[in-house]
Formats: C-alpha cells, structure tokens, sequence
C-alpha cells in the first residue's frame, strides 16, 4: 500500500509539473546584445540594437541587414528574426523587422512531443533626432500572430525609447516596453494552449562608454556598458552589465551579466568581423535561463 501511494505522490507531481509548463518568448533579440548583458540599451552599433531600444536608429554607425536565430532552453523551441533600415529622410529614419518562433529541433527533440507551435510577427520602428542632433526619440509597433495544434491568437504591442548621445563615445538611453500584448503558450495535460496576456511594463535605464575616444583617431578597444531595469508589479530591480575587448579589428570578445531577484545569468559571446559579414555568437549560462544560445549574422550594405 505505501508503494502504491509513494508511486501516486510521483505521477501527481509529474502531472503538476507538466501542467505548469510554459512558454513565453523572449523579445530581446540578437547574439551581441545578449552577450553584453542587454545593456546596450543606449548604444547604436548596428540594426540588431533596435530590439533594446528603437531611439538608437538614429545613431546608427552603418547600415546593415541583420539575421538572428536563437534557442531557448530544454529544447523549448527557435527563434529566428530579420530587421533592415527601410528608409532615412533627413532626421528620420525607419526599419523593418520579421520575426518567427517554433518548435522544430533536428531529431524531432522537444519538450511538448506531438505538439506543434509556430508564431510569426513583424515590427516597424522609427526614430528621429530632430529635436536635436543629440537627442533622438522613436517607437517600435509589433503584431505577432502565434497557433498550436488546439489554438491561435494574435497580440499587438510597441515600446519607446529615447537615446542622448552627447559624443561619439559616451550614449545614455531609456526605453519603456511591455506595452500592450503577448503571447504565451502553456500546456495543460498534453495539450498545448497559445493566449493573449498583458505583461508587466519594463522601464530600462542605461549608459554605454567606448574607449580609446574617438577623437584620437584610434580604433576602439573597449566598450562598457551598465543599465537597471524595473518590471512594474515585481520587487527589486535587474541589473545588467556587458563589456567587450576587441584585440584585433577583425574579433570581438564579450562577457555580460544580468543580476536581480530569482536571475543569476552570466553570458559569454564573441564576434568575427570578415569583410562585410559579422558573425556573432552568445552562450546563456546561469542555474536557469530562458535562452540557450544565440547566432547572429550582419551583412553590411
């Protein structure tokens, strides 16, 4: 009898596990940023800065076409996202980006067997700096549409974000996201369920140096970068560090650090520079993060 009721304990509690299972994908994309520790949100290196903060646009130093895949952790399913500039007149410029999620590991692993997801999405970002060459403004508005097997829904959202760049080595930046919806799938039983939910609003404030200065005309060696992030609706702040060393033109080295409540996640990435292709890549590590690792390939135009 007790073996029988210690086997019942086992299988209710797999059972509660299973039915807590859920998904919700990360909005943060691109392998340099998440390797910097997702504080870059005041700096504007290349298009994939967008996805942190949609006012560093205007400060772009090239432009690039930018593609990003990523895998979430315990085979939880890809991530693949596409953003390019679309247009600059004068003080404006916007952007364009494609994003997807799904389960589809070579072998057929994963977390949910039998279940199908896939979400696909877009986004439009502007920014200007016409209030002053220094101070640039600008929004980004999203639609994701996602379905599984059992269900289907679409969700809306945008975020804003302002960027002051006094010089070509010093940024600050702000950005407000979480506004709107997402969506987020979760399995009850054996059956996985895609809804609409309204997250908590994030308010991410953060500062980028680089160094040696501009303005003695060498290349940069050293990029630091430091931001605080308040979720509205939970205790305590996250606080996110990256720096990068680039000992030679052609390579980037990186370690980033996102350090809060229930969040210990070190991060470490590199980038290969070879003629106009930049590859990058980021390792998530840490007791549990959401993210396995990130590749990332810039093509500038």
């Amino acid at each position: 009898m007790k073996t029988n009721n210690f086997i019942l304990i086992i299988i209710l509690f797999i059972s509660g596990y299973t039915a807590a299972q859920e998904i919700i994908v990360p909005q943060k994309r691109g392998a340099r940023n998440a390797a910097m520790g997702d504080a870059l949100v005041s700096e504007s290196g290349d298009i994939s800065t967008v996805y942190l903060n949609p006012a560093s646009l205007i400060f772009l130093k090239e432009t690039s076409l930018f593609i990003n895949h990523g895998q979430l952790s315990n085979n939880l399913g890809m991530t693949e996202n596409f953003a390019v500039p679309l247009l600059q007149l004068n003080s404006l410029i916007l952007s364009v980006g494609l994003e997807s999620y799904h389960l589809g590991y070579i072998g057929n692993k994963t977390s949910f067997p039998g279940q199908n997801i896939f979400e696909f999405g877009y986004n439009f970002s502007a920014a200007t700096n016409a209030i002053a060459p220094t101070f640039s403004i600008g929004t980004t508005v999203g639609l994701q549409y996602g379905r599984t097997n059992h269900s289907k829904t679409w969700a809306a959202s945008y975020s804003l974000g302002i960027n002051y760049s006094p010089s070509a080595d010093i940024n600050y930046g702000l950005a407000l996201s979480g506004l709107g919806d997402y969506i987020k799938y979760s399995q009850t039983d054996t059956v996985l369920y895609a809804e609409r939910k309204t997250p908590g609003k994030s308010l991410v404030v953060g500062a980028s140096m680089k160094y040696p200065s501009a303005s003695s005309l060498r290349r940069t060696v050293f990029v630091l970068a430091m931001a605080s992030e308040k979720i509205f609706g939970r205790s305590g702040l996250l606080y996110k560090a990256g720096f990068e060393v680039i000992p030679w033109k052609f390579l980037n080295l990186r370690f980033g650090y996102v350090f809060g409540p229930s969040v210990s996640e070190p991060r470490i990435g590199l980038g290969i520079n070879y003629s106009a292709l930049v590859f990058e890549y980021v390792f998530f590590s840490g007791p549990n993060p959401v993210m396995l690792q990130q590749f990332s390939i810039s093509i500038r135009m």
